[in-house]
């Protein structure tokens, strides 16, 4: 069997339009439950799952395979049954990425959704409806931020960066805590925020509010689509040791590009420290 080539421009627009859709029609449903209480149970010590992460996941498979039939779906709360191996294009799905602000009430949260072709992402698409604001962007198409087209910061220099990074919800030991990481890069930048929802930090970083953002155990729903945004923004993402990674998954730096060298160094840096 031949393997499948990038869908041409047309193509990519009318996936885009899809997901589009798709994700805003889920970005609705999880905004109607929005501060309004609704069940909550934990996967882990701290790891929330909602009756809005399940709803908007269900609608999202149905409204995938009716726009796209031939497509796979891998979603982030089921997936230990998905088969991502079973087709060459694959939908990376996290219905609410930041479920912990949702069930507490913070704005920061969205629907994130990430077509990747034999891994490699090609279509992106997140929306936060609490903030008003969607990204979105397809391989060669760039990247828009409502609408408008946006570009990564043009920051050069690290002391003048404002960067983002997140926390494993394991809270573990070590490198992965972020907690040293965070210290450096905090004293070396303008300042590191942690929003608690990483395709938001992606997409910020997409749309030059942050000039590079690093996290450890992303999933392949919460990058998939961010990674899209970034790279057609003109920015660089790649694990934290600089290799490419496809599906992106696991330890992952996003930057505009400029500063990618130098966070790199900045990672390792601290890492030889930490020993």
């Amino acid at each position: 069997m031949t393997a499948m080539s990038l869908p041409d421009r047309r193509e990519l627009e009318l996936i885009l339009d899809g997901a589009r859709r798709v994700a805003r029609e889920a970005g609705a449903l999880v905004l109607s439950g929005w501060r309004m209480g609704g069940a909550v149970r934990k996967k882990g010590p701290v790891d929330l799952v909602t009756e809005y992460d399940l709803r908007s996941e269900e609608l999202v498979r149905r409204r995938l395979r009716e726009e796209f039939p031939d497509h796979v779906v891998v979603g982030e709360e089921h997936a230990e049954e998905d088969d991502a191996s079973a087709g060459e294009l694959v939908w990376y799905v996290d219905p609410v990425d930041g479920t912990t602000n949702f069930a507490h009430g913070h704005p920061f949260f969205a629907v994130s959704l990430g077509l990747c072709l034999r891994g490699e992402p090609i279509v992106g698409v997140i929306v936060a409806p609490a903030l008003g604001m969607e990204w979105s962007a397809a391989r060669g198409l760039g990247t828009t931020r409502n609408g408008a087209p946006c570009r990564v910061a043009v920051t050069a220099e690290l002391g003048e960066a404002l960067a983002a990074t997140s926390f494993p919800y394991d809270k573990p030991a070590g490198e992965k805590s972020n907690f040293r990481q965070f210290e450096v890069f905090y004293r070396r930048t303008h300042g590191v925020r942690r929003c608690g929802a990483t395709a938001l930090d992606f997409a910020m970083t997409a749309d030059g509010t942050y000039a590079f953002y690093w996290g450890y155990d992303c999933g392949p729903w919460d990058a998939c689509g961010g990674a899209v945004l970034v790279e057609e923004a003109g920015g660089t993402v790649t694990d934290v040791l600089g290799g490419i990674m496809r599906p992106p998954q696991g330890g992952l730096l996003a930057t505009n590009g400029l500063l990618h060298a130098a966070a790199l160094d900045l990672l390792r840096e601290v890492r030889a420290v930490a020993g």
